[in-house]
């Protein structure tokens, strides 16, 4: 008695129709030509208004305060230690003359629990 084995499927090979070979060719260009062209688009440029330094257990970032005129617009400092997690927010009104001002800080905890009430 002769038993038909069925063929191991793993062993058989596929073919690609020239027409889907083509298509995927034409996919891979048409997806480097978009890739190309989305290295071309402008990038928005760096303002020095939000910096982020980091060094030991301190971060300082600046950014804009909203307040003065056109020309001299005030900056905010934050200052973060997170070893003794207080945060400190400075105005800075102009930099030019060093005038600072503390406006508001205190321990990061505290802070929190006071804005969620």
């Amino acid at each position: 008695m002769h038993q038909n084995h069925p063929q191991n499927p793993t062993a058989s090979t596929t073919q690609i129709s020239p027409a889907a070979a083509t298509l995927w060719a034409s996919a891979f260009i048409i997806a480097a030509l978009v890739i190309l062209q989305l290295g071309k688009l402008p990038v928005n440029p760096a303002h020095a208004s939000n910096v982020l330094a980091e060094r030991g257990n301190y971060t300082l970032l600046t950014t804009d305060g909203g307040d003065g005129d056109g020309q001299r617009r005030y900056e905010m400092l934050y200052i973060l230690d997170s070893r003794e997690q207080v945060l400190l927010v400075y105005e800075i009104e102009d930099a030019q003359r060093g005038i600072m001002r503390l406006r508001d800080g205190g321990n990061v905890n505290n802070l929190f629990r006071a804005a969620r009430r």
